[in-house]
């Protein structure tokens, strides 16, 4: 291997270290396990987050993600739970709701 594709090579992996770096220090999901997409809205009833936001989050850089979260917060304030406007029933994204149990 010449010195010039080595020295690419070695730059290449740098450069990815630093990116996944910058990724894994921004803020954590604000998944909460409760994954359904509200139709009314396009929203997680759980996170307040659109699929492309939850789809994406994993290679959002930070200085992003920290934007999406001050939008959910917004999002939280201006729209009910979904279950308080009868859109329960929304498209799983993930791990679905636990069915509720039966009175005996």
């Amino acid at each position: 291997m010449d010195d010039l594709r080595a020295r690419r090579l070695l730059e290449r992996e740098r450069r990815r270290h630093e990116r996944l770096k910058m990724l894994a220090e921004g803020p954590a999901s604000p998944c909460i396990g409760v994954c359904r997409i509200d139709d009314r809205t396009g929203w997680c009833i759980g996170c307040y987050r659109n699929i492309d936001e939850i789809r994406e989050w994993m290679i959002t850089p930070p200085a992003e993600r920290h934007r999406i979260l001050e939008a959910l917060k917004q999002r939280r304030m201006t729209q009910p739970p979904a279950d308080a406007h009868g859109a329960g029933a929304g498209h799983s994204h993930g791990l679905a709701a636990k069915p509720e149990e039966k009175p005996k």
